[in-house]
């Protein structure tokens, strides 16, 4: 729905340049934009005001929440809140991947795969230079092992898609809005996780290698940490695949303590004490390092 109206001059003016996209159920912003587009070169200065009017409805158009289908039941307080969702990367996906390419002691990889991570603590990915010295120059260490399947496994990646499609929103406090499958095919997919209260997306993909491993890349779109979301995700699917026979490291304080301070540091500050549950200081504050 516009977040304002229109006059009813206004309103005869839009009808009149594009009847046909200008209906009541029908207020969408491509529309409108359509509309605001089709307005001939020599607009009178009556036409310009209706047109400004029009342009201040798109930029307030307001975007009511569309949660996930399998959100839990506790989504509905929060429908009616601003959402961030955010913008996915660009590059997604399978494609071109070059590794080491600032590394003195470590030569140059290419290869096909998924996006590595950007440095900072919310993110995890199979993709990333070979070097922890390397790694550290540019951020936290975010990359982790590719998953390994059984032997015995048949159909490796379609057991992975199970799990995935498996996995319960809100565990662990986390992804309570819910997931979507964007993209599956037999080799890669593609799926995005929601947060319960303000609609962060979280990106993440799973593709198949060519040594019968499995890479993975799970990221935040929006701020510098996630609250130690992207590893209870990981955790949890992972721990679903290890009842199976998969080998698949867990993430945890000791294999990226950097990642996990930030997380704590920033459950710490917050006024969301929902960010605080089940950690140490739930209840208090985190203890710190002296200073001097």
């Amino acid at each position: 729905m516009l977040a304002c109206s229109l006059s009813p001059a206004a309103m005869g003016f839009v009808r009149g340049l594009a009847p046909a996209h200008y209906l009541p159920e029908q207020q969408r912003l491509a529309d409108l934009t359509a509309v605001r587009m089709a307005a001939p070169q020599t607009t009178t200065r009556r036409m310009a005001m209706h047109l400004l009017a029009l342009g201040s409805c798109i930029a307030g158009a307001s975007h009511p929440a569309a949660a996930f289908e399998n959100a839990i039941p506790d989504y509905a307080k929060y429908a009616d809140k601003a959402k961030r969702p955010g913008t996915p990367p660009k590059d997604l996906g399978i494609a071109q991947r070059t590794i080491n390419a600032n590394s003195i002691d470590a030569d140059l990889v290419t290869f096909q795969g998924l996006r590595t991570c950007d440095g900072k603590p919310n993110c995890f990915s199979t993709t990333g230079d070979e070097l922890l010295a390397d790694r550290i120059l540019t951020g936290v260490d975010t990359l982790i092992k590719p998953w390994q399947p059984p032997p015995d496994d048949k159909a490796p990646f379609a057991s992975l898609v199970a799990a995935v499609k498996a996995y319960e929103p809100g565990q662990a406090n986390v992804d309570g809005g819910g997931f979507k499958v964007v993209k599956e095919t037999a080799s890669y997919l593609y799926v995005q996780f929601e947060a319960l209260k303000k609609g962060y997306i979280d990106d993440v993909e799973f593709a198949a290698r060519s040594d019968g491993t499995v890479a993975v890349r799970s990221g935040s779109r929006v701020g510098q940490t996630d609250f130690g979301v992207n590893a209870k995700r990981l955790n949890a699917i992972a721990a679903a695949l290890r009842k199976a026979g998969w080998s698949i490291d867990e993430i945890t304080p000791k294999t990226h303590p950097d990642y996990f301070y930030a997380a704590d540091d920033a459950a710490d500050q917050t006024f969301d004490q929902d960010r605080r549950k089940g950690r140490e200081f739930e209840k208090g504050r985190m203890e710190r390092p002296p200073v001097g």
